[in-house]
């Protein structure tokens, strides 16, 4: 509810914030038409001239629609929502005589503005002169043309708090009008004025538009004989855009592949020199590539087509002027509209962080799409993290519970796109690390446990304790060894190597391979005793051994209670030299005490293979992918 109240007050500023601009350019325009110093005589608004086919087709009513190039001279507010190059062309000969010409452009500058560029020219040769008495002294022409340069951007460019797209934009324009022949260049001029325009859009449904033409106050035609008392005619142009038929959510009536569109737009001349006019205009899609079209232009009836294919648009106006038949003009019109480029989101994640450690089976993902805010919110936009949706806010923000059943390295795509093809993606690179209700934190040995239990060199008991103080057997290590080696253990029946070790001894498989790789040795009674604690001296040499680590004569003790002639002095020697020992303190050994599982752990991920293992681990530039994690290897061994 509270949302909701926000969004109406948000939509209220906005209107109060129109309201006061058209207000304020309506003073402007008052106070020029009581002023003394306002001119005297008004010409017409050049860029009257200035109408695509599409446009007239629909009786002109655009200032709502001003999509496309023909934005430029429409509405430049429109040319902010183009996302590629657009070019507009069209040449007519309008009641047979007056030769019609108009070509305009825009190009995006970033994801929410774009420049335009427009030339209008509408050119009546073969006029005859003559002088007073009636005697032809020759043939003259006619013409006004219109040179603009546009802008066009999205307001929440410049303040993200508007949760509308409202979009502003602005001509300045060069006109220059006059003629050619032995008087009539005589009388025409130029002058630099400007347009102003903005387009609303209310809801999916319905957008408003509005262009004040010539807002600049006293802006006067100038001649090779200086200024005149001429000025541009000021006209407010309001139009109106219905979405009657379309998509679900944005049109009155949903349909899958049709559209219809309705335009309704009005001229308010200010200066009072001409009525005011109404057009509308009717467009429907039953196709993509193919509208049909109809209109009133202030009380003429037009008609017309556009087809659309591989990115070119062709347009046909057919449009009678004052029910002459002889009036009726054909227009014609080609644009390249070219495929739209695509806006690329931005994706930032709050939490967790890139390359972060995480422990849970599944993890809370937030984060927000910058730039997108609440007026974005009829794009409908999607978010998905490893392809579950996540709950969307209006702002753009997302949250989302993924699980991570998987130890080791994880891949997080975070997608987001929206209904009009916009997208972005941002990737986030996770280590899940396996741990034990009796490891915990601040524990002497806890990362070396966590680090070769999530490679799968080590596993703890059902209960998800690991009993890091128990002391380590004869057919753990065994199965420790193989593990680190990588051997590949065959999920078949072991054979029977050792005397007191049956088939079906958890550890039997692994003891028959550390026995055929001369890892591990028996008794002489051809016993291997796999329960038999193993002493830190014994582990100690094993794992010196599987390490092949380069043994040096003792020369001296070791540990104070390791003489150098111990039998295991030059193993315990090089395993001290490697690293392995950190452990020990007080510089007491006790070579004959048992050997714990958290210190055999400690020692076996200081070895070359098993520290391979766990730095492949924290290696974050490589073997992270969403589908191709494999899983901490599921053992039959149970290490009690």
């Amino acid at each position: 509810m509270e949302g909701q109240m926000e969004n109406i007050m948000k939509n209220i500023k906005n209107i109060r914030l129109l309201t006061t601009v058209f207000a304020l350019l309506l003073t402007a325009y008052s106070l020029q038409l009581i002023s003394p110093a306002h001119a005297s005589s008004y010409i017409a608004e050049p860029t009257g001239i200035a109408v695509g086919a599409r446009a007239l087709s629909l009786g002109r009513a655009y200032v709502g629609i001003a999509e496309n190039g023909e934005a430029v001279f429409a509405n430049p507010a429109g040319i902010a929502l183009i996302t590629g190059p657009k070019v507009s062309a069209m040449y007519s000969s309008v009641m047979g005589d007056v030769g019609y010409s108009v070509l305009s452009g825009a190009y995006p500058i970033n994801d929410k503005a774009a420049l335009g560029l427009g030339f209008a020219s509408a050119r009546l040769s073969g006029i005859p002169i003559t002088d007073s008495t009636g005697n032809v002294l020759g043939t003259g022409g006619w013409g006004n043309h219109v040179l603009t340069l546009s802008y066009g951007t999205f307001l929440s460019a410049f303040n993200p708090n508007f949760n509308k797209d409202i979009l502003l934009g602005a001509n300045l324009k060069y006109v220059s009008v006059g003629g050619e022949g032995t008087t009539v260049s005589t009388v025409g001029g130029t002058a630099l004025n400007a347009d102003l325009g903005v387009l609303f859009p209310v809801n999916n449904q319905i957008m408003l538009g509005g262009v004040f033409q010539n807002i600049l106050v006293g802006s006067k035609l100038n001649t090779s004989g200086g200024s005149t008392d001429d000025t541009l005619a000021p006209v407010l142009k309001l139009g109106s855009r219905f979405n009657l038929i379309g998509e679900s959510d944005k049109a009155f009536f949903s349909h899958a592949t049709r559209k219809l569109y309705l335009s309704v737009d009005g001229d308010i001349n200010l200066s009072s020199k001409k009525p005011s006019a109404l057009y509308a205009g009717l467009e429907f899609w039953p196709v993509e590539s193919l509208a049909l079209r109809a209109g009133a232009d202030n009380g003429d009836l037009t008609a017309g087509i556009g087809i659309r294919y591989s990115g070119v648009e062709f347009n046909y106006a057919y449009h009678p002027y004052s029910e002459i038949s002889e009036n009726t003009t054909h227009y014609f019109s080609f644009g390249y509209l070219g495929e739209d480029k695509k806006r690329e989101y931005n994706v930032l994640i709050e939490s967790p962080a890139d390359k972060s450690i995480v422990y849970s089976d599944n993890v809370a993902v937030t984060g927000r799409i910058e730039g997108f805010t609440s007026s974005d919110a009829a794009k409908n936009l999607t978010v998905k993290v490893n392809d579950i949706n996540a709950v969307v806010s209006p702002d753009g923000k997302f949250q989302v519970n993924v699980p991570v059943n998987q130890y080791g390295k994880k891949l997080l795509v975070v997608k987001a796109y929206d209904t009009e093809g916009n997208a972005g993606a941002k990737d986030l690179r996770i280590v899940r690390l396996t741990s034990f209700a009796d490891v915990p934190e601040g524990y002497w040995a806890k990362m070396p446990i966590e680090n070769n239990a999530t490679v799968g060199l080590v596993q703890g008991y059902p209960d998800g304790n690991f009993k890091p103080e128990r002391p380590l057997t004869r057919a753990e290590l065994a199965t420790l060894l193989v593990r680190a080696k990588g051997i590949d253990v065959k999920d078949d029946r072991a054979r029977q190597v050792f005397k007191d070790v049956k088939s079906d001894f958890w550890a039997a498989k692994y003891i028959e391979i550390a026995q055929r790789e001369g890892l591990v040795k028996g008794y002489p009674d051809k016993s291997f005793r796999p329960n038999n604690k193993i002493s830190k001296a014994e582990g100690i040499a094993v794992l010196v051994r599987f390490d092949k680590l380069p043994l040096a004569e003792a020369n001296a003790k070791p540990y104070w209670d390791v003489p150098a002639y111990h039998w295991a002095a030059r193993y315990i020697e090089a395993a001290k030299s490697a690293g392995m020992l950190n452990f020990v303190s007080d510089n007491r050994f006790n070579p004959k005490q048992a050997m714990l599982r958290s210190q055999t752990v400690e020692v076996l991920g200081k070895t070359s293979l098993a520290g391979a293992k766990i730095k492949d681990l924290y290696e974050w530039e490589k073997g992270f992918a969403p589908s191709t994690i494999q899983e901490r290897p599921t053992l039959k061994a149970s290490l009690y």
